[in-house]
């Protein structure tokens, strides 16, 4: 079961509830008995005030008539007490002797019972006055001594009515409880909207802000008008993710700056191994070149000796330039690998792209090779001119046409394109302009396993007998030396794409 927790509004809205309804339960609780003790200190002056003239009424009878009797006193005692019982404020009023008779009002009123009896047993014995409130705080009881030559010959009981007072404090106690929860449905409504405002909202503010935050956006800085510790918050919110920022920042660039070395590291790696395989190459074919070369050549010798005998025999002459063939085939591998081995010196010179690619797809377009293939050439005008061996550039281009025309066994379309392209699509920060010539064919393609692998000399995708592995490698060679590179993207079942890249010569540029 999900627990339920309160929001940080709800939480300060219930705790300030809370804390004002006991501070103001507390303070109407100590006005209220404040209150209540000077009423009933009111109450008890009256009551006192009612004993006093008691006994300034005794006193007066005993001082003019002397020693009066015991009747006599009491008749003036009811006549002066009589209109006071009468007057409202007061319960029946009570003169009782030392020997517990009444002197005036009734023998056993309402309100004498044996507490009252004890009451006034004591303040006749100890001549102290006493007060006492019935269980429904109805009436208040005042019980004192009345003298006589400094002694004690009577107790004045005067029962004071405060059910006025016990209402009052009723009717006050419960406005107090009305205002209290009146003070309570205020503070709710007010400071639910005090609270959204000044804390709840800017909070909120911060939190989808800091949840929206990418790292590189300016974070929002609330209004300086408000000095107040949302403001300091924010502030400190809005350093802590500039710190974040940078440290992003910075981060990145290390990031980049490792995938740089290791590609670099990867880039050198790869080169080191190919220098390696070059020179294995090297070794291997000027071996091969000095070991098999004389041989065939004595063999081509041979064979055409050996024509000349048997010119009227057609079947030893089939073989006879079947063997050439082969032999033909072996003698082309070995001058390959001196070509890749040994690249040749080149006489580099300014050459135009466009005319270059019309020359060999015009004699491309020739040969029954490409009998079931459509050539098509998208050449951008004035496209430029490197610098660069024409023969070798030549080779390069005639090698990729003629691997793409391979690829597509049952026809298909070649498109030879040439445009030039700026900056230089690496983006290594220079301002270099390059030439980009790409061959396209609709063939089988390439395995995505196999493509990391084409331009490996004696790799091949070709059948046995059609292709010796080194046609990219020699190519990737060539490119390379004039300063520019081959990429290749295929998809398996739709065609191959290998680009090549070059970069523009002008003509106040230095050619060495």
């Amino acid at each position: 079961m999900k627990t339920y927790r309160p929001g940080l509004r709800t939480e300060i809205l219930l705790s300030l509830t809370l804390l004002l309804a006991v501070a103001m339960t507390l303070t109407s609780f100590v006005i209220l008995r404040i209150t209540e003790r000077n009423l009933l200190r009111y109450k008890t002056d009256d009551g006192m005030a009612v004993v006093r003239k008691i006994q300034a009424a005794v006193e007066n009878t005993t001082k003019h008539a002397g020693r009066v009797s015991l009747g006599l006193l009491k008749e003036r005692l009811g006549e002066g007490i009589s209109w006071m019982s009468n007057s409202g404020l007061y319960a029946e009023i009570v003169v009782v002797g030392t020997d517990g008779s009444a002197w005036v009002g009734k023998e056993r009123p309402t309100w004498r019972n044996e507490y009252a009896e004890s009451q006034i047993a004591g303040v006749i014995r100890t001549g102290k006055p006493g007060t006492k409130m019935n269980s429904e705080r109805t009436l208040l009881t005042i019980t004192a001594p009345i003298f006589d030559d400094e002694q004690c010959i009577a107790a004045a009981i005067v029962p004071v009515r405060i059910d006025a007072v016990t209402q009052g404090l009723s009717r006050s106690r419960r406005l107090i409880w009305f205002y209290t929860g009146l003070n309570m449905l205020v503070l709710v409504v007010f400071g639910n909207y005090l609270l959204s405002r000044i804390v709840v909202r800017p909070i909120k503010r911060l939190v989808r802000m800091s949840d929206d935050f990418e790292g590189t956006d300016p974070f929002f800085m609330m209004a300086k008008i408000d000095r107040n510790e949302i403001t300091h918050l924010t502030a400190a919110l809005n350093r802590m993710l500039k710190r974040l920022a940078n440290n992003k920042e910075r981060l990145e660039a290390d990031i980049r700056s490792l995938e740089t070395a290791n590609l670099e590291l990867k880039q050198a790696r790869e080169e080191v191994i190919r220098s390696e395989k070059l020179f294995s190459l090297g070794r291997l074919a000027a071996g091969v070149a000095h070991e098999v070369g004389n041989p065939i050549g004595a063999i081509l010798g041979y064979t055409n000796l050996l024509a000349d005998h048997v010119a009227d025999n057609a079947e030893a002459r089939d073989y006879l330039r079947r063997v050439e063939k082969e032999v033909t085939r072996i003698d082309t591998i070995i001058r390959d690998l001196l070509d890749f081995s040994r690249p040749s010196p080149s006489e580099s010179a300014p050459v135009d792209v466009n005319a270059l690619v019309m020359e060999n797809t015009a004699f491309l377009a020739r040969q029954s090779l490409v009998a079931s293939v459509k050539i098509e050439t998208q050449l951008e005008e004035d496209a430029g001119m490197v610098w660069a061996d024409a023969n070798q550039l030549e080779q390069v281009l005639i090698n990729l046409m003629l691997n793409a025309c391979d690829a597509m066994d049952e026809g298909g379309s070649l498109t030879i394109a040439a445009r030039r392209i700026s900056p230089d699509p690496e983006g290594a920060g220079s301002d270099k302009e390059f030439i980009e010539v790409s061959v396209s064919d609709t063939g089988r393609g390439i395995a995505v396993t196999e493509i990391n692998k084409i331009f490996d000399p004696f790799y091949t995708t070709k059948p046995p007998g059609k292709g010796t592995g080194l046609g990219l490698a020699i190519s990737l060679r060539i490119i390379e030396a004039f300063g520019g590179r081959i990429r290749v993207e295929s998809a398996e079942g739709k065609g191959s794409t290998f680009t090549v890249e070059l970069p523009v010569w002008k003509q106040n540029h230095d050619t060495k």
